[in-house]
């Protein structure tokens, strides 16, 4: 099983790379880093990233967005790591989630395995307010052609895939050791809001 960090987006919001904004004396990438291999749930934890942001991260398993596809969201990273790193399932996660808890990755994937054989479940993540939240879920080997299909199509919504395969999600309020840990941060605004 992979898990796959998204940190190739513009970041224009933030006004830099999120991936090297640290929290809590951390920087992001490599606090979720941590937090995934305490699970012990990864064989392979890989960097999705553009051209530019690839010799910045301190760390050797970085894949970069295929030519073809490259700068067109979340989908171009998360299929150029499918095409990289064949496995049969794919944990995806945000840069911008540097919250994110052991306890709430190893549920989520608990919830998920235990249905992907009997429903043929496709995808399993997380939901706030009725909000699903694609990037930060766990995904089947067998969305890969789907996603290959919307990014051909210029597609590039992450909604496309998800109402299109067996989906499910569970509430954030189901993990309730922390408060905020699913939150994306998007501005300065909410660094500083979570940091207090």
């Amino acid at each position: 099983m992979i898990a796959i960090i998204l940190a190739g987006g513009q970041s224009s919001r933030f006004g830099s790379p999120k991936a090297f904004a640290t929290i809590e004396g951390e920087v992001f990438y490599k606090k979720i880093i941590k937090t995934l291999n305490q699970t012990n749930l990864f064989e392979r934890i890989v960097i999705s990233t553009n051209e530019t942001l690839k010799d910045s991260f301190d760390y050797n398993d970085v894949v970069v967005d295929e030519p073809v596809y490259a700068n067109n969201g979340p989908l171009s990273g998360i299929y150029s790591v499918m095409e990289s790193y064949d496995t049969e399932c794919y944990f995806v996660i945000a840069c911008d989630t540097p919250m994110v808890t052991e306890k709430s990755i190893s549920y989520l994937y608990q919830f998920f395995i235990s249905r992907v054989m009997e429903e043929q479940l496709d995808i399993a993540g997380y939901e706030a307010n009725g909000f699903k939240m694609p990037t930060l879920a766990f995904y089947s080997h067998r969305v890969k052609s789907e996603i290959k299909q919307s990014l051909d199509q210029g597609q590039y919504r992450m909604k496309e895939i998800y109402e299109n395969r067996p989906a499910q999600w569970l509430d954030v309020d189901e993990i309730n050791n922390q408060h905020n840990w699913y939150k994306n941060i998007n501005y300065q605004e909410d660094l500083k809001e979570i940091e207090h």
